[in-house]
C-alpha cells in the first residue's frame, strides 16, 4: 500500500472513530448560530417595537464655552450644518452653525441656554431643537387639550389660526409632540390652527393593549380621532404632516378611514413610507446583507400581526392623488431615501420632492430652516390653505 493511500485510510478511520462527536460539535454550532440569529433579530424588532423614550444619546462632550460660542467634540452629528438642541439633565440650548472646526472639535454658535452648561458635560444633540410647550419655546398662543380616542384621551396642543383648514403634526418613532414646534411658526404665520398630537404609547398617552408600536397600523386610529376632533371644532379642510413613523401613520390613514377626503395636502418629511425597505436598509447600515433583516421581519409580523403590503404605500397609490410635499435627507442613516425617490417617481403629478444634502433623518429643517420654511408657505399657498 503506498504512503497516500495509507494515510487517506488512517484519516476515514479518524473520521469513524469520532462521528459522533463532530456530529455533536457542528449540532451545536448551529443550534448557537440559530441562537444568535433569533438574539439579533428579536433586538432588531425590538427597536421598532417595543417603545423607548431615553431621549438622545449623551454622546457629545462640551469641550470649551466661548461668549456665544460652544466648543464640541467632534462627530458626524456635531458637524452637521444648521440648527439644533441640545440637551442634559436639567438643561437644554440652541446651537447654530458650525464657526470652526479641527481634528476633535467642532465650534457652533450658542443661544437660548437653559441651566448650567460647563465643559466637560456630556450632551445629547436634539434635531427637536426646542424644549418646552409652544408659548415656552416660541411665544406662540396654545391650548392643551384632550383628543377623546378609543384608548382615552390622548394630549394635544392646539395653536390657534384663522383658517377653516387646520394642520395636524404626527410625530415619528419614539420621539414626541415637540418635533412639531419646527414648522409651527410656518403653520401659524400661514393662518392654520395646528393640533400637535399624541398617539398610543407616547408618555402620556394611553398605551396599546400589547404595550407595542405597531408601525402605523393601528397608531393611525389615533390620527383619526385628531381628525374628527378637528373637524367638530370648526376644520374644513386638513393638511397632515408625518415626520419618520408619521409618515407610515398618516399612509395608513389615508388607506383606512372614511375621512381621508378631508385632506387637502400632505407634507412628509424622511416619512417611513415601506418598512420592508427600512429594515432591509439599516441592516446593510450595520454591514450585513438586506436578507439579513428578513429574520427579524418574520418577527415582527408574528409579535404584531403586520401586514407587509399594507406598509408599503406603493402598494396603494391612489390613496395619494393629492397635493404632498415631500422632504428627505441624504445623509439619512434610518430611513432610506431610496423609498421617497421611488413614491415621488410613482405619483409625479402629486408630488413636490425636495432632496436635501448633507440633512440626517428628519433634519431637512435643521439644515436650511429658512428655505424649508419658504417651500411650506408656498405649497400651503398653492393647496389654498
Amino acid at each position: 500500500m503506498s504512503a497516500g493511500a495509507a494515510s487517506i485510510q488512517e484519516s476515514q478511520s479518524w473520521l469513524r472513530r469520532h462521528r459522533r462527536r463532530l456530529l455533536l460539535i457542528g449540532a451545536l454550532l448551529l443550534i448557537g448560530f440559530i441562537a444568535l440569529v433569533g438574539f439579533l433579530s428579536w433586538s432588531a424588532s425590538s427597536k421598532v417595537l417595543v417603545p423607548d423614550h431615553s431621549g438622545p444619546p449623551a454622546d457629545t462632550t462640551v469641550e470649551r464655552l466661548l461668549p456665544g460660542r460652544v466648543v464640541l467634540s467632534r462627530s458626524e452629528e456635531t458637524l452637521r450644518p444648521g440648527v439644533y438642541g441640545i440637551e442634559w439633565p436639567g438643561g437644554h440650548a440652541i446651537i447654530g452653525d458650525v464657526v470652526q472646526s479641527d481634528a476633535s472639535s467642532v465650534t457652533r454658535r450658542l443661544r437660548r441656554v437653559r441651566g448650567h452648561l460647563t465643559a466637560g458635560l456630556k450632551v445629547g444633540i436634539d434635531n427637536a431643537v426646542y424644549a418646552g410647550n409652544p408659548r415656552q419655546a416660541l411665544g406662540l398662543p396654545f391650548s392643551e387639550v384632550r383628543v377623546p380616542d378609543e384608548l382615552g384621551p390622548m394630549p394635544a396642543w392646539l395653536i390657534p389660526g384663522r383658517s377653516r383648514t387646520w394642520a395636524i403634526f404626527v410625530h415619528g418613532l419614539n420621539r414626541d409632540r415637540r418635533t412639531g414646534l419646527r414648522v409651527a411658526p410656518t403653520l401659524h404665520r400661514s393662518g392654520l390652527p395646528t393640533l400637535l398630537i399624541s398617539y398610543r404609547e407616547d408618555l402620556g398617552a394611553p398605551a396599546s393593549p400589547d404595550g407595542l408600536h405597531h408601525m402605523g397600523l393601528t397608531e393611525w386610529l389615533d390620527l383619526q380621532a385628531a381628525v374628527r376632533y378637528a373637524l367638530a371644532h370648526g376644520a374644513r379642510h386638513l393638511v397632515l404632516v408625518g415626520y419618520s413613523m408619521g409618515g407610515a401613520i398618516i399612509s395608513q390613514f389615508m388607506e383606512r378611514s372614511s375621512l381621508a377626503s378631508h385632506v387637502a395636502g400632505l407634507l412628509f418629511d424622511a416619512p417611513a413610507l415601506n418598512w420592508q425597505a427600512i429594515l432591509s436598509f439599516n441592516a446593510t447600515e450595520k454591514g450585513l446583507p438586506s436578507f439579513a433583516a428578513d429574520p427579524a421581519e418574520w418577527i415582527i409580523g408574528a409579535r404584531i400581526d403586520a401586514d407587509w403590503e399594507s406598509l408599503d404605500a406603493l402598494t396603494h397609490p391612489d390613496d395619494f392623488h393629492l397635493p404632498i410635499l415631500l422632504f428627505h435627507g441624504t445623509e439619512d442613516k434610518t430611513v432610506p431615501i431610496s423609498t421617497s425617490e421611488e413614491f415621488a417617481a410613482e405619483l409625479p403629478q402629486w408630488v413636490t420632492f425636495y432632496r436635501v444634502q448633507k440633512a440626517g433623518h428628519a433634519e431637512s429643517w435643521n439644515v436650511a430652516p429658512r428655505l424649508y420654511d419658504r417651500r411650506l408657505e408656498s405649497f400651503l399657498h398653492r393647496i389654498g390653505a
